[in-house]
Formats: structure tokens, sequence, C-alpha cells
């Protein structure tokens, strides 16, 4: 949660993925593709301390932000906001081959790697299964676990609730704005959530736009929508094969608090990652859920590692 959505992109550009200067940069470059997909609340600016790692080792990097429409977030909004940045990264490819379109010629110049976040797992695994062609292979940064007892209990909920709030949003933000709840204890809420997973202080910054109700209201939204999320990928994983892919799954034990949550933590991931035929598992047992912000250079690792064995 190291930061809101920064805005729409304007007329004419990426719809799906918002790409800083840097990232612009580095994809003229040429180099192998990295796109990342920040967690549940998150914006493009978490990756901010992991993008130069990776354009130093020649990637090109796009980075996609959380949708700013008001939309209720499901599965299948996801899944197309992702192919359409990895559809971007193959127009580059275009460019930097000099040729004026995407083809399945260009389509085979570079695969990108996939990184998720948290939440961001959940419609990155879902890409993966649909599409293991387009990916070199899959990241997972401390993902989140999928509970078929909690999506059995809250997942017909999840749909409407987050609906209703969808719906509501103008005036549940309204409220907060004119009330100032939202200038109170918006800003504060989100330093505390960083506060508990990052060793890195709070950028006062980052916590401005957490004064807004829209913002507020929008993470509420996505929160709701979660298990709504989580009982579409379960269903998808019923009817579609895990890919053959390399798979990085790095679990943070540092800020679970007790011995009994970071041991289910730990399976759960383990689990995870041998849901996959190539997947990995890395415990970092001093690192907290914001591993990405803290220690970059290992999920740069892990970025290496998957392009390395992905063999492209």
């Amino acid at each position: 949660m190291t930061g809101p959505p920064a805005g729409r992109p304007a007329a004419g550009d990426d719809l799906a993925a918002r790409v800083a200067a840097h990232d612009d940069r580095a994809a003229r470059a040429g180099g192998p593709g990295v796109l990342l997909c920040p967690g549940m609340g998150e914006g493009a600016s978490t990756w901010d301390r992991l993008v130069p790692l990776l354009t130093a080792a020649g990637c090109r990097v796009r980075r996609l932000d959380r949708p700013d429409d008001g939309r209720v977030p499901t599965l299948t909004a996801e899944l197309g906001r992702v192919d359409a940045a990895v559809a971007a990264l193959g127009r580059v490819d275009a460019a930097v081959a000099g040729l004026g379109r995407v083809d399945a010629a260009v389509a085979r110049l570079d695969r990108p790697v996939l990184v998720a976040h948290s939440a961001a797992a959940l419609p990155a695994e879902a890409y993966a299964r649909r599409h293991p062609g387009r990916l070199a292979g899959l990241v997972l940064v401390d993902p989140s676990l999928v509970d078929p007892g909690g999506v059995a209990r809250w997942g017909w909920w999840s749909a409407r609730s987050a609906g209703a709030a969808a719906a509501l949003a103008p005036v549940l933000a309204g409220g907060l704005d004119r009330s100032g709840l939202a200038r109170r204890c918006g800003p504060w809420a989100w330093r505390w959530a960083v506060r508990r997973m990052s060793v890195r202080p709070p950028d006062p910054a980052s916590a401005v736009p957490w004064g807004s109700g829209a913002v507020l209201v929008g993470a509420l939204t996505q929160w709701l929508a979660h298990p709504a999320v989580a009982a579409e990928l379960l269903a998808l994983r019923a009817v579609t094969p895990a890919p053959v892919l390399p798979v990085r799954v790095l679990t943070a034990l540092g800020d679970v608090t007790t011995p009994a949550g970071r041991a289910a933590w730990r399976v759960g991931h383990a689990r995870l990652a041998a849901s996959f035929p190539a997947g990995r598992q890395e415990v970092l047992r001093d690192a907290r859920h914001l591993v990405h912000v803290d220690q970059p250079a290992v999920v740069a690792a892990a970025v290496a590692a998957v392009r390395r064995d992905s063999g492209s």
C-alpha cells in the first residue's frame, strides 16, 4: 500500500498500463520484458525501488496501475488489463525490431516475466493458466492465498457488497470528504499499514492522496471484491491445468506475528509453489509483506532466475 493510483492516462495513452518515464526509456532500449502488477490498495509507485534494478539489468519494465474507473474488480476485467499490458510490451518489441505491427513473429521476440504482489497474484495465476505461451514465467511476491472454505462462505456476498459499494461510491466518498473523516483518518490508516508491512518509514507524500474519500472507497471496493475474485480463480483452476512455466513464490514471514501463523503462511505458499510443475518457493524469514519495497534486490534476482529457467 505504497500509494493509490496516480490518475487516469491522458487520451491516446495506453489505458491498461501507466508507465513512468524511466520505463519508456528502458523500453526503447530493448531487452527482456517485465510486467509489474501491484497488490490491493497499491499503485504503480509501489515498484519505485525495484524498477531501477530491473532496468539496470537491461529489462524493459511496464507497471500496471490500479484502475480508478469506479468499476467492481473482477477476474475477467483484471485479465483484460494484464493482456493489454502484455500486448503493449509486444508493441515495444515491434518498435525495437523496426516493424510496424505486432504479429506472431514479434510475439516470439520476447515473453515478459509477470511479477505480482499480494492479491495481484490471483489474476497473475489466472493469466498464466489462460495464456501460458505469452509469458516467460511468474514471480509471486508474498502472494495472497485462496481459501476454498472462505470463498464458499463469503464469495456470494463479496460480489454483491462490492457492487453496492461501487454504486454508492460518490455518496460514500462525498460523505467522507465533507465530514473530514477521509482527511483525518485516511493518511493515518495508510501510515499504520505501511509500518506493519515494511521496515522503511512511510513516505509522507504518498500518504496525502489517502485523505481522499474516493481513494478510500476504491480501496474498500477492492477489498470487498476479493473473495469473489478468488472464487473465479478456483473455478478456473478446476478446468485449466497449471502452466508449465518457471514460477517463484516469495514468502515473507517477518510481519506474521504468531508461530502458528508463520507455519500456515509458509505451508500455504509451499503448496501454491508445488501446484506448478516448475514452481519453487523462497522463504524470507525476516522480510515483511512489502518485499519489493524493503528488499527489491531479492525480487530482481527472482526475475533473473525465472528468465534463466525459461531459456528466453
